[in-house]
């Protein structure tokens, strides 16, 4: 059986058409994928992680957004909904698309089966490519862990991991902490 060939669309053509969509797609190099939505879980990790950002960043000049934010990443070849990003200063957005953020600070993913993998390759390597960006965090939803990318003063990106529901969560980039138990709260019973 002959491949079937998927059509290529520019940047520009996916703006345009995710503007007007009902449904959210990630880009990728000219292919666009449908998002799909997330479990229980999912939704109550990625709440827990914005509202406690939030109220650990406040009066610090950042912004704590959700997955309804698109995310340009620094090789220009992505764009993306993260389930948690932090802007700080002032937000740069493509022009003449005030809804596409060019600059945030940290991401965070909460991982899924169905996109696990994309979100340890493709995405890994988009989000590393970005220059605003100082830390990624892949958040488990089956179990108390979390697992940081950060890039370090060499410009050199280490991986660490925190588990289990007693220890505590140390964002170095964004320079605040969240215990662990909180970040969980009704996740894990979801």
């Amino acid at each position: 059986m002959a491949a079937r060939d998927i059509p290529w669309i520019s940047p520009a053509e996916f703006l345009d058409q995710e503007t007007v969509s009902d449904t959210r797609h990630m880009y990728h190099a000219g292919v666009v994928t449908a998002t799909a939505g997330g479990s229980l879980a999912h939704g109550t990790l990625a709440g827990n992680l914005l509202a406690l950002l939030h109220a650990a960043l406040r009066r610090r000049g950042c912004r704590v957004v959700g997955s309804d934010v698109l995310f340009q990443t620094g090789s220009r070849e992505m764009f993306t909904y993260p389930d948690v990003m932090v802007l700080c200063g002032p937000v740069v957005t493509l022009p003449g698309k005030p809804g596409v953020v060019t600059n945030p600070l940290f991401v965070a993913e909460v991982l899924s089966p169905s996109t696990e993998g994309i979100d340890r390759g493709a995405k890994s390597r988009e989000y590393r490519a970005s220059p605003s960006l100082r830390q990624y965090a892949l958040l488990s939803q089956d179990r108390p862990l979390v697992e940081f990318h950060t890039l370090d003063e060499d410009g050199r990106w280490r991986i660490d991991e925190v588990s289990g529901l007693e220890n505590f969560c140390e964002f170095s980039s964004l320079e605040c902490g969240i215990p662990m138990a909180a970040l969980y709260d009704g996740v894990l019973d979801a």
